[in-house]
């Protein structure tokens, strides 16, 4: 670049002698000639970084409207996260605990949200089969996936998690445990 830094200076001085020096067009005629180059190139240049600019704002808008459109077909990665089984128990377990006739009545309550649970995976199964189209994309292409991933580290989503590792126990013996996790649970959600 060190020839346009030149270039430049001589265009600069030309213009400037021109407008306010003494500038004989017959004596610079070979510096006419640069200078009216050096334009061209620069005109050049500029349309040339013009285009570039206008197809990178094309591209940014073609990414933006795949998000939008990401968004619009299948919701936000944070309404998945929300939607699935681990939040809906943790859910539920919280909004339970907060009496006695809530803890009598939660194991009913978790049960029945299992099983709707699995009767929506099933038909979005079944979905699936009869139009592979219809199937969700992977969290990590959603335009919020960070923000869903937040929303994983939440009291909602741990309890649920700790929910079902215990049901996943042989014998179920997880469940005597839970209640201690749970509190260990609470304890690290409310440090952060």
């Amino acid at each position: 670049m060190p020839e346009r830094d030149d270039t430049f200076k001589l265009v600069s001085n030309v213009i400037y002698n021109h407008l306010f020096g003494d500038f004989d067009l017959e004596q610079n005629d070979n510096n006419i000639d640069i200078v009216l180059d050096c334009i061209a190139k620069l005109h050049c240049d500029i349309v040339n970084i013009k285009n570039k600019k206008i197809k990178d704002l094309t591209l940014e808008i073609d990414i933006f409207k795949n998000q939008t459109n990401i968004v619009k077909m299948y919701g936000t990665a944070k309404s998945r996260i929300k939607n699935q089984l681990t939040y809906k128990l943790g859910q539920a377990m919280i909004a339970n605990s907060k009496s006695i006739w809530g803890y009598i009545r939660m194991p009913y309550v978790l049960s029945y949200i299992k099983d709707i649970h699995k009767k929506e995976q099933i038909a979005y199964n079944e979905k699936i089969k009869a139009n592979p189209n219809l199937k969700l994309p992977p969290l990590e292409s959603y335009p919020n996936y960070k923000e869903a991933l937040k929303e994983k580290e939440c009291l909602t989503y741990k309890l649920g998690e700790a929910m079902i590792e215990a049901d996943k126990s042989s014998l179920k013996l997880g469940y005597i445990s839970l209640w201690f996790k749970c509190k260990n649970i609470q304890k690290e959600c409310k440090k952060r």
